[in-house]
């Protein structure tokens, strides 16, 4: 007669299959990731600072990764309308934000009511760069220096137009105008490659630009730079003096960072922001970056949750120096 199990024995198989039933496809899970292609949202236009930056890492990561990384534009609304999408996204590790200081500082205080909650809605993963923004004039303006700039406006009150496309172009403009009484029309673009595009064809007078956009329109003749926004001058722009010299004490660098979907699983965070950090350290992406004047800034994803908690007060106070009222 064949002997049954025992009872303990019986036992032990039950917590033994539930262990597997529970660990073993965790496991499996863990190691197929990522199973299929991983997108990037970039809340601005392409060819603007933050979709470089994510197309230069999305290549390298991909390869890491060993699946392909889909650059997805989602811009308008100073960013809002991309971040509110990916907020939304799967928190399965195939979608990530590539966020600004614009997302996720500077809109908490330009808006009255945003489609996303910036840290509730997101986990952080890395930070990535930062990079000042240019002072920029159509060539046809008679003017060669912030000051002149001034003048020139001064002596046309009502007569000339500066565009923006995120906060970066938005509230330097602010600060120029209220701090130097100036006249002048304000117009609001989806981004800040569209904002150039006015500028350059005369529709605008003015426009503010990260260095990785207004540089190549520098170099062709296209716009004529006055100042920057960082605290001293840009290595790509010598003689261009900061801005500070018409806004006194004026000095703002925009940064980007990557941020999760909110409940993206804590090994998916930490493997993201493995990739991302050797992406940085790689002399080919590097290379790639620096024409556009990029300043690495990798972190842990407790460090950017910090930084940009400080940053949200920073640009709060910008924003109220400048006399923007929230929308």
């Amino acid at each position: 007669m064949k002997q049954l199990p025992s009872r303990r024995s019986v036992l032990a198989l039950s917590l033994a299959a539930a262990a597997f039933a529970v660990a073993g496809p965790a496991a499996a899970q863990a190691r197929k990731y990522p199973d299929h292609p991983i997108t990037f949202v970039v809340p601005f236009p392409a060819g603007s600072a933050t979709d470089q930056l994510a197309r230069v890492l999305a290549e390298h990561i991909g390869r890491a990764a060993g699946q392909s990384v889909i650059i997805d534009n989602k811009p308008g609304a100073n960013g809002s309308i991309g971040t509110a999408a990916a907020a939304k996204a799967p928190a399965d590790g195939h979608s990530f934000l590539v966020a600004t200081s614009t997302t996720h500082a500077a809109n908490a205080s330009l808006y009255r009511k945003l489609p996303y909650d910036p840290i509730k809605d997101f986990t952080p993963v890395a930070r990535l760069a930062e990079i000042p923004f240019v002072m920029l004039v159509n060539p046809s303006v008679p003017a060669d220096t912030p000051q002149k700039f001034v003048a020139h406006v001064k002596a046309n009150p009502d007569k000339l137009a500066w565009g923006s496309g995120s906060s970066g172009s938005l509230i330097p403009g602010h600060a120029l105008v209220a701090a130097n009484g100036l006249r002048m029309t304000h117009v609001p673009y989806k981004g800040v490659q569209p904002a150039m595009t006015d500028a350059i064809g005369g529709q605008t007078q003015l426009v503010f630009a990260d260095t990785a956009s207004a540089v190549p329109q520098v170099k062709a003749g296209k716009l004529r730079a006055l100042a920057v926004t960082s605290a001293a001058p840009h290595p790509m722009l010598p003689g261009v003096p900061p801005m500070s010299v018409v806004v006194p004490g004026f000095e703002m660098t925009a940064w980007f960072a990557m941020y999760a979907p909110a409940a993206t699983p804590a090994a998916v965070v930490s493997q993201m922001n493995q990739w991302v950090r050797a992406a940085l350290a790689d002399p080919a992406v590097q290379a790639k970056l620096a024409p556009s004047g990029f300043n690495f800034t990798p972190s842990s994803p407790q460090e950017l949750g910090l930084f940009a908690a400080k940053e949200t007060i920073k640009w709060a106070k910008a924003v109220q120096a400048a006399g923007i009222q929230p929308e």
